[in-house]
């Protein structure tokens, strides 16, 4: 269903910018920025795996396949879903580097999930063991999520009533080795906290001015838009230390709905929604501060949601689905972009990029696809989906990548020549792909996590809290029921 229809709005939403090669739009000032999911169980059923985590009271957890760089291509494309292997005992993640368009995929095995035991037999519940890439830090390793969940009866059936766990691990997918995160939440933390849906990771090499392996990473995500806190890990802390009331210059006019991977970006991490822009900060900062840049002027799509404020929530949610489909902010050739396709014929591929200020955004390519489409033999069909957006190539800011044919194959776009000039079929149907540079050091390199502190032997009432100075909030956070509350 397309997004006019899906809302019952008849206007263009999209690629409704003329045909210029330089267009900037200037944003609002601010300081410059510088196999299928397994019901996997351990291979003893009768105990679960307890694994080290990345903070200090356990030594760090370092599983590698290999210390040698084997040969792989330069980037990859991977499938956000991360498959999970019951039946393997490898020490670490496996991961099949392919040159784009192919897809890759990385796997882990069961046994270093900390799954629960499986199910009984003949028992009515299911164990359903699965995972995602959240994040890739922008220099090869990746932020993995997966879940444990048991629900009863057939999985259709669960309707959000399904039991789940979470482990978040950080993975070197060319060695193999991976890093699992401790549980965000104080002594209140577990497993079964699932709330951090978007969070980023971003690496650091010579104290932010050097290139290479890194020796120090962070892991943050905003928790709370409207209190403006932030939760973070660094590993020479050992811990999740929850920063309260963090400036945002601008203000943020309203609630922003993340939807797509935060990207790793100029020292900074990038939260994003493709509806109106996106959100950064530097989770390094002894006295961080979120900074918001709009998308290019006329791609908004606010106004949308405002005049269908009283829908409901699941048509708000198919709506930016949709929208996700064919917008994407990325990384190339060392600048932040954005690309949006529209949904109209002839179907207008437009390609964005921010200035080194953050401050505007300047039109760079535009295209018709529909006739670049066809002339590279892969037409536009009457009352099929549109063109949709898969990835931007992090090297080449010429080349996105699009999937036609209701996701029946992807193609390789090259907006200067104007040109298809690489196509694969897909074998499946994808929830989206995710672009990871994969450096030629990084077979050799481990995951930095040195410099930890000893844990505590009491937590702070709800977490190891660190209020901005700038802040005027009077609110405290506490553990109420279970749960965190500012009060």
């Amino acid at each position: 269903m397309s997004l006019r229809r899906l809302l019952g709005f008849s206007a263009t939403v999209s690629g409704r910018l003329p045909l210029r090669r330089c267009l900037t739009t200037a944003a609002a000032p601010h300081p410059p920025c510088p196999r299928s999911p397994s019901t996997a169980a351990p291979s003893n059923p009768s105990r679960r795996h307890h694994l080290p985590t990345a903070a200090a009271s356990h030594p760090p957890w370092r599983r590698r396949l290999s210390t040698a760089a084997p040969k792989h291509p330069p980037w990859a494309m991977i499938d956000y879903n991360s498959l999970v292997d019951e039946s393997s005992s490898a020490p670490g993640a496996c991961f099949g580097p392919v040159e784009p368009p192919l897809v890759s995929r990385i796997t882990a095995p069961a046994h270093l999930l900390n799954p629960r035991e499986r199910p009984a037999a003949g028992s009515s519940v299911v164990q359903l063991v699965t995972g995602h890439v959240n994040a890739t830090s922008g220099d090869g390793h990746l932020l993995l999520a997966y879940y444990d969940i048991l629900g009863e009866g057939p999985r259709e059936s669960w309707n959000g009533n399904a039991d789940v766990e979470a482990e978040r691990c950080i993975c070197n997918p060319i060695s193999g080795e991976v890093l699992r995160l401790p549980y965000p939440g104080g002594p209140g933390g577990s497993r079964k906290n699932l709330g951090h849906r978007h969070m980023g990771l971003l690496t650091q090499a010579g104290g932010g001015c050097g290139h290479g392996p890194p020796d120090r990473f962070a892991v943050a995500d905003i928790v709370s838009q409207r209190d403006r806190i932030v939760d973070r890990f660094l590993p020479e802390v050992g811990r999740w230390d929850l920063l309260l009331g963090v400036p945002c210059r601008p203000p943020l006019a309203w609630e922003m709905e993340m939807d797509q991977e935060t990207v790793a970006f100029a020292g900074r991490l990038w939260w994003v929604d493709l509806t109106c822009g996106a959100v950064s900060m530097d989770p390094f900062s002894n006295q961080p501060e979120l900074r918001f840049v709009p998308l290019p002027n006329g791609t908004s799509l606010t106004f949308i949601l405002l005049e269908h404020k009283d829908s409901s929530a699941e048509h708000l949610a198919q709506f930016r689905r949709e929208v996700a489909k064919c917008r994407r902010i990325g990384v190339s050739e060392g600048r932040l972009r954005f690309v949006d396709a529209s949904i109209h014929d002839p179907f207008l591929l437009s390609s964005f990029v921010l200035d080194d200020e953050a401050r505007s955004w300047t039109l760079e390519h535009q295209v018709e696809l529909r006739k670049v489409l066809e002339d590279g033999g892969h037409p536009c069909e009457q009352a099929k989906r549109p063109p949709q957006i898969a990835v931007i190539d992090p090297l080449n800011a010429d080349i996105i990548y699009i999937t036609v044919g209701e996701q029946k194959h992807i193609v390789a776009v090259d907006m200067y020549q104007e040109k298809v000039i690489g196509s694969s079929p897909l074998q499946n149907q994808y929830h989206s792909l995710v672009p990871c540079v994969l450096p030629p050091w990084l077979g050799s390199s481990q995951i930095p996590n040195k410099g930890t502190a000893s844990m505590p032997s009491e937590w702070p009432q709800g977490y190891h809290q660190r209020r901005s100075s700038n802040g005027s909030s009077e609110k405290v956070l506490k553990v109420a029921d279970g749960r965190l509350v500012l009060a």
